[in-house]
């Protein structure tokens, strides 16, 4: 092709940029969410395989300066990537972005953590980071999106790699020509299946493409060569993750010109711990309660776009991570509880009775009025037993950028999920520093005071 993607993403990356106010205070915003997350995430089941399997010390040393978040342990940059990427998409409470149909800050914000100890960074820096990173997420999403989700690609894996290393190479201060390099590097680790949602391995899809983002800079910092086309050759990332099919290169000559983290589709934070495609469905189905006053219900039916059915896959789930991806569980719980909660998606939750046998008799349909939606916009009807139908459609889930989380919602979230870790009363440090991160303090306080949080046995 003509557009010589590989270079102009690495120029973009290394830049200079002045970024909008409100991408800065986004990006911030996203960053407390997602440490918020990966301290739940560390309380979760997969975080013991983890730590059994990396290589990991009770003591700071060269070889291995980097936090393992929620634990008093450190290993290698690369494995820290690893570890704090998985943990922090564990709960698929962390946020999204829908060009890219990805979970971005999992990969980011564990990507930079990994490599706090090794470069001079202020929290500035940071957020610039942050939003390059961000905009390869959302620009690779307009180039191959919706194709490349639809066929079984999970784009945290493979889209994250890019922008993994595109916010490492920044942060290392690599050369145009290293940029280059590690672009090429990271593009040959891609990954990601979809057929893991449900199961552990979905997050470790973040893990893995912040690892191979931190990796992939490091090894070009040193030398290591690919090469310099490797998104854009007939062999290369672009062509082959679309099946050699034409790409949309437009988006990609068009990096930072309008900001991703700003558009209509951009970040957008959880309400719900459970997938995106979920959420709208949720909210009107707890809508649905609280006018139902416990009527028994006969039958439901779910109007989704043709979307939904790429990441919802399960329909009675068998364990709390299937749950998660299931529109009838999570509309089953709503409509019979009213509240869904980080707590809801349990065990014993799946196996509840109630919820059990109302699954069957929940349906979700493609409706026509909204097929082609980005936002995953759904209606609920129900149909009581003694006749009557109450219905509710939501067009846009709270947390996207036009319902964007007040300062308290934002807090209340973060408590919730960083205190499965720490006292809450021990987290108003951690929570200051995060706030003030838009700024000239180093970044190394991010890290001073995630260390000395006084930890859950």
């Amino acid at each position: 092709m003509s557009f010589d993607v590989t270079y102009a993403m690495a120029q973009f990356a290394i830049g200079r940029h002045t970024f909008d106010s409100l991408a800065r205070e986004r990006a911030r915003d996203a960053l407390i969410d997602c440490m918020g997350c990966m301290l739940a995430g560390s309380r979760e089941a997969l975080a013991g395989p983890l730590l059994a399997t990396l290589p990991a010390f009770d003591a700071f040393h060269a070889q291995t300066p980097s936090l393992l978040v929620g634990t008093s342990r450190y290993a290698s940059p690369s494995d820290a990537a690893l570890y704090n990427g998985t943990i922090a998409h564990a709960l698929d409470f962390d946020d999204t972005n829908h060009p890219a149909y990805a979970h971005p800050s999992a990969v980011l914000v564990s990507t930079m953590l990994a490599l706090a100890p090794l470069v001079d960074i202020n929290g500035r820096d940071v957020i610039d980071a942050y939003i390059v990173g961000f905009e390869c997420f959302g620009k690779l999403g307009r180039a191959l999106n919706k194709q490349h989700y639809k066929r079984g690609w999970h784009t945290t894996g493979t889209f994250g790699a890019l922008a993994a290393v595109a916010s490492a190479g920044r942060l290392l201060g690599l050369s145009e020509a290293q940029m280059v390099m590690a672009f090429g590097i990271a593009a040959s680790s891609a990954s990601g299946l979809r057929a893991n949602f449900g199961s552990m391995t979905k997050p470790l899809h973040a893990g893995q493409a912040a690892r191979n983002g931190v990796l992939a800079a490091l090894l070009a910092r040193s030398g290591f060569t690919a090469s310099e086309h490797s998104l854009e050759h007939e062999r290369g990332f672009l062509a082959v993750f679309n099946d050699g099919i034409g790409f949309d290169a437009k988006p990609l000559c068009e990096m930072g010109i309008v900001p991703e983290i700003l558009t209509e589709h951009g970040l957008a934070l959880k309400p719900y711990a459970a997938c995106g495609a979920t959420h709208p469905g949720i909210e009107a189905a707890e809508q649905l309660h609280r006018i139902l006053e416990g009527r028994a219900i006969r039958s439901v039916r779910v109007g989704v776009c043709d979307m939904a059915f790429s990441p919802l896959i399960h329909v009675m789930p068998d364990s709390a991570l299937e749950a998660k991806f299931s529109l009838h569980f999570c509309v089953a719980v709503a409509l019979l509880y009213g509240d869904v909660r980080l707590s809801t998606f349990s065990d014993a939750n799946v196996n509840d009775p109630r919820i059990r046998a109302l699954i069957p008799n929940v349906t979700m349909e493609l409706d026509d009025r909204w097929k082609d939606d980005n936002e995953f916009a759904t209606e609920v009807s129900v149909e009581t037993e003694d006749g009557a139908r109450l219905t509710r459609f939501v067009p846009l889930a709270q947390g996207k950028p036009a319902r964007w989380f007040s300062p308290e919602r934002l807090r209340g979230k973060f408590n919730d999920c960083a205190s499965r870790a720490a006292s809450q009363d021990a987290l108003d440090p951690l929570w200051d520093v995060l706030r003030q991160i838009d700024s000239e303090q180093r970044f190394s306080a991010v890290v001073h005071a995630l260390k000395n949080l006084p930890l859950h046995a």
